[in-house]
């Protein structure tokens, strides 16, 4: 069969050379009756003859069939041409992740959003039963409008047949591959690619795959035995909870990786978000808050202040304008030397501050007032002036000493000169409400709880499980256990609820417990 540019092919022209893989060719063809560009995978020419693969090959076709999802490429038909079978698929106009890793590693955005379209497909896929087994960015095509479409899930490049792992297997495959896949475990389930699609993140957004090696057996003995390093130590800047995300994807037990596309999915989701450059909104909003309500309310205390104390020291003039008519009147002294001396004394008592606050007259008499001790000398003056000027004795007391003597509660309130110093009253400013935890504390406890969250979601499906498995058995989960994984749910739920009210100390309180049946249940589950 001629597969040269320029050639036809049935009803199909070929346009040139997409890729080839380790079982077959991706050539760019059209279609002369639709005139549709399409995709053709065909099978090397020296794996034609070989039953198993064209077996393994036609099965994959129909597997490939039964797909359909915006974030995977799909298959439009499947036809033999001289005895050759032939894969028409959409045609992705773009370029491969790992061709735009040339350019750089990506922001965690892009990356992140990028990956969640991944896991989007293999959430559709596993959930039919379906394993791509061969997940890596060169498998990954990126269009122009930012979409993301999953390739080659009909070539299989690794399998327990030994053959076909030295067939299929190359050198760009084995950085992705899991340990469990390395190994040629007899089922790969779909934590394989979960792995795999871990790696890939950790290369997209550090620009370096986990594990490197010279030679192949290297490659897979880093995947069985080693740690990575942690992404944020070769990028800072990388947000923690993307670190540990990854790290958790990227363990050598299929069991302490997040169990399903979709958890893993969830996780990038509460960190995406927060990916784009955060600190400009924090540094920009930060010098607005203090400035906005102290101006305004400073100037609308000292006048109402200022109001209030003129009307006190209208109503402390009136009174002494009382006062003094009441002694003129009434004062039995009047036209003696007493009476020249009384108006002077009783003059001066205008000139003390005003009563502003006669409320703390009962506090006039207590040491730390001394202003106030002259206003009983100026109040008893009839009192102690008479005797001296008519020779009679005090202790009978004329007709006009009680005007004077009545007069005494009236004089007292101009007395207080401690009011006038009560103006630092004035200064006491209104305490600023508590503004709340700041965006990165809210920040630090949704990372946190994110965390939690993945942990508790492999707890869950750990207990599923078991629990099956118990249950074929005639057998039931610990009744304790099964108290814990209610409890562990139930605090997580709580722990999410205060974090979306913005109450931080709530929230923590509550993943604290979570985390204390977290760990139980892990202990329990040998994790």
């Amino acid at each position: 069969m001629d597969l040269q540019i320029g050639s036809t092919i049935g009803d199909y022209q070929v346009i040139g050379i997409l890729g080839a893989g380790g079982m077959g060719k991706v050539y760019k063809v059209r279609n002369v009756i639709s005139d549709r560009a399409e995709a053709m995978k065909v099978l090397l020419p020296d794996l034609a003859n070989a039953p198993e693969l064209a077996d393994r090959f036609l099965r994959e076709i129909k597997v490939q069939a039964s797909m359909e999802h915006p974030n995977i490429a799909a298959l439009h038909t499947a036809v033999r041409v001289e005895n050759q079978l032939l894969m028409l698929m959409e045609f992705v106009d773009g370029v491969t992740l790992e061709h735009r890793l040339k350019d750089g590693v990506l922001p965690v955005r892009d990356a992140a959003n990028y990956i969640m379209q991944v896991l989007s497909a293999l959430d559709y896929a596993h959930q039919r039963g379906v394993v791509h087994r061969d997940i890596k960015p060169a498998n990954m095509m990126l269009t122009p409008s930012g979409v993301v479409k999953l390739m080659d899930f009909g070539i299989a490049k690794a399998s327990t047949d030994q053959k076909l792992t030295m067939t299929g297997t190359t050198m760009g495959s084995l950085y992705y591959m899991s340990p469990e896949q390395i190994q040629g475990a007899a089922t790969v389930d779909g934590r394989s690619d979960l792995y795999s699609v871990g790696v890939s993140l950790y290369e997209l957004v550090t620009g370096k795959r986990p594990f490197d090696g010279d030679s192949q057996f290297a490659i897979m003995s880093a995947h069985l035995q080693k740690t990575p390093v942690p992404p944020i130590e070769i990028d800072p800047r990388l947000p923690k909870a993307l670190n540990d995300a990854i790290l958790m994807s990227v363990a050598r037990v299929p069991a302490e990786r997040f169990q399903t596309a979709a958890a893993f999915r969830n996780a990038l989701g509460a960190i995406v978000p927060q990916a784009a450059p955060a600190p400009a909104p924090v540094v920009a909003a930060a010098p607005a808050r203090p400035a906005e309500p102290q101006p305004a309310a400073q100037p609308a205390q000292p006048e109402k202040s200022h109001s209030r104390r003129g009307l006190w020291i209208a109503i402390g003039a009136l009174t002494t304008a009382a006062v003094v008519i009441a002694l003129i009147q009434y004062g039995p002294w009047k036209g003696s030397k007493a009476a020249t001396a009384t108006p002077a004394t009783v003059v001066e008592t205008p000139a003390a501050p005003p009563p502003a606050a006669a409320e703390p007259i009962p506090q006039s008499t207590t040491p730390e007032q001394p202003a106030v001790t002259p206003a009983p000398a100026a109040a008893q003056v009839p009192a102690s002036t008479v005797p001296a000027a008519s020779g009679k004795p005090a202790s009978k007391p004329s007709a006009g000493a009680r005007p004077a003597a009545a007069s005494q509660p009236v004089s007292q309130p101009p007395a207080p000169v401690q009011p006038a110093v009560q103006p630092p009253v004035q200064a006491q400013q209104p305490q600023p409400a508590n503004p709340g935890p700041s965006r990165e504390e809210l920040q630090a406890a949704r990372d946190q709880y994110m965390m939690l969250n993945t942990r508790a979601s492999g707890i869950r499906t750990s207990l599923h499980t078991l629990q099956q498995s118990q249950a074929a058995n005639g057998m039931n989960l610990r009744g304790d256990m099964q108290e814990a994984a209610s409890l562990m749910s139930n605090y997580m739920v709580s722990a999410n609820s205060a974090l979306n009210a913005g109450d931080l100390a709530s929230a923590k309180s509550y993943m604290e417990k979570a985390e204390r049946q977290i760990e139980r249940l892990e202990k329990f589950l040998n994790r």
